[in-house]
């Protein structure tokens, strides 16, 4: 059986994967990557999968450090990196192995379910909006762009201003103009992040002609989704488990 592992920034999920088509009974599990060295736990039941499966399909984005809590005897690990097409999807990176496995997984993922051009937004320790342009049967990626995300924004702001030390809190009521500097602190950082997205969104509707679809994924999707401008939040998809679903993709339709 394959297994699929992300391991991303903060966190690390994986899930047993039958098939993309029996995506339904998947059974995702998930643990900091401070954990990731620790005895028992969901570390330990990760790493005895690892030994179970035939297959072991890995997008790492944690370090070399993570990749080195792996135990010594997988049968198959496949390490993905991205690359110039796949899947019937391009890379335009001027240097596609540079994009991020996960980025890449995403991608690919929102091609092969939805087949439509799509600002893919992914929110966790950083932010990506990646931009997908469908051409009838073909897709490629046009590039897209990384900031931080709301937390390391906020934790920008305490480290540099030492008037702002506020603890974060994600149920800072929404005001358009700030009455306090912890409202103001939440309000900066949320705009930081929705107003490229409505930018980009843009962009890549006049590439298109017609209007793409905006797909959120990762930890702060819900959040994002509550934030954007209402014609964006009322037309916004938000789908879980990406870069899994794109390394399912990946493990179904690759020949070993």
């Amino acid at each position: 059986m394959k297994l699929l592992i992300d391991a991303g920034n903060s966190r690390t999920k994986w899930v047993w994967c039958p098939s993309v088509a029996d995506e339904a009974s998947w059974q995702f599990h998930a643990l900091e990557n401070a954990q990731w060295s620790a005895v028992g736990g969901e570390a330990e039941l990760l790493r005895q999968a690892v030994l179970e499966a035939d297959e072991v399909w890995l997008s790492n984005v944690a370090g070399e450090r993570w990749l080195q809590g792996l135990p010594a005897m997988v049968k198959s690990l496949h390490v993905i990196q991205a690359e110039g097409s796949a899947l019937g999807l391009k890379n335009h990176y001027s240097h596609p192995a540079q994009l991020g496995s996960d980025r890449w997984c995403s991608l690919l993922s929102a091609w092969q379910q939805f087949g439509q051009s799509a600002l893919v937004v992914t929110a966790g320790t950083a932010m990506t909006i990646d931009a997908l342009l469908v051409n009838k049967h073909e897709a490629d990626f046009l590039g897209g762009s990384i900031q931080p995300g709301l937390r390391l924004m906020w934790q920008s702001l305490q480290q540099g201003a030492a008037q702002l030390d506020y603890s974060y809190a994600e149920g800072i009521a929404w005001q358009d103009f700030a009455l306090n500097s912890q409202q103001a602190m939440w309000l900066g950082c949320v705009k930081a992040l929705t107003a490229p997205i409505a930018m980009q969104y843009a962009r890549l509707s006049e590439q298109a002609g017609t209007p793409p679809l905006l797909l959120l994924s990762g930890g702060d999707a819900q959040l994002l989704h509550r934030y954007l401008p209402h014609a964006l939040s009322a037309q916004a998809i938000i789908v879980d488990n990406l870069v899994l679903k794109g390394l399912a993709c990946l493990a179904e339709n690759t020949d070993e």
